[in-house]
């Protein structure tokens, strides 16, 4: 157990270091990775004693405790791709309305009264 906390602390600390050059493929790296040592974890505590539990308490929480920084970042990228979308979206728009919607094969039947 010791050594799942002292690699998760280890990879926080590195990706925190290198978070404000972290592209999305990196950061979602990490947070799989930091995903699967957290299952880990809990897999490891379910039968450890409660004075193991314990022991290891601060630490988990002093790494949890960086999530909002995680976090911020990644509605960063969500941000960004919306905006990107939306232009995306704009520029269909007005391309659509400077297109011709009518088929150009078409006729016109005029009645006779």
């Amino acid at each position: 157990m010791d050594e799942l906390v002292s690699e998760l602390e280890q990879r926080t600390q590195q990706a925190l270091a290198e978070l404000a050059t972290m592209d999305i493929e990196q950061l979602s790296e990490f947070m799989e990775q930091r995903g699967a040592l957290m299952q880990a974890l809990i897999n490891a505590t379910e039968g450890a004693s409660a004075r193991d539990k314990e022991k290891f308490k601060e630490r988990i929480q002093a790494i949890v405790s960086l999530d909002p920084i995680f976090l911020q970042k990644l509605t960063k990228f969500r941000d960004q791709a919306r905006s990107q979308l939306t232009k995306i979206d704009n520029g269909k728009t007005q391309k659509n309305a400077y297109d011709n919607q009518y088929d150009g094969d078409s006729y016109f039947f005029d009645k006779k009264k």
